[in-house]
């Protein structure tokens, strides 16, 4: 039985390894690969094929092995990462805004240390509310791009 605070972070977790499972099948499933191609093409164990997406959920399926499913159904990780933590939803993985999150996301982990590098002093990280104030004017931004391409393909036709 689990106690104390671990009981949320084991939940956590074992829900995030479902939704990965789930994302998996998914991209497996737009791809038409089934398990036994990906034991044919050596991605995975012959002996891992029974269970699968059991052994993703659960977390038991090699971590290596979990890697070279992952990068055999080009799923981004960090898109993928962002799906599972942020939308929770495996079929989030396909949506124009996850996918933009994760964009914005490679670009400003990108871009940060070059900006910082120019600062002088240590950098501590910032408030959760500046960051949220971040998020907001950053997503409005995208929108009013969103906006203005939108306005202009209505004009087009």
């Amino acid at each position: 039985m689990r106690e104390g605070s671990n009981t949320v972070v084991v939940g956590r977790c074992d829900q995030l390894q479902r939704e990965y499972a789930v994302l998996i099948r998914r991209q497996m499933e737009k791809r038409g690969l089934s398990v036994r191609k990906l034991a044919e093409r050596g991605v995975i164990r012959q002996s891992h094929r029974n269970r699968f997406f059991d052994r993703i959920a659960q977390g038991t399926l090699p971590l290596a092995e979990f890697h070279a499913v992952t990068s055999h159904l080009e799923i981004d990780p960090i898109r993928a990462a962002i799906t599972v933590q942020c939308f929770t939803d495996a079929t989030s993985y396909e949506d124009p805004c996850c996918e933009t999150s994760a964009m914005v996301a490679v670009a400003m982990a990108t871009h940060l240390p070059e900006e910082l590098a120019a600062c002088e002093g240590n950098f501590e990280t910032i408030r959760s509310e500046l960051c949220d104030g971040i998020a907001k004017n950053t997503s409005s931004a995208i929108a009013k791009y969103h906006r203005k391409l939108d306005t202009r393909n209505n004009l087009s036709l």
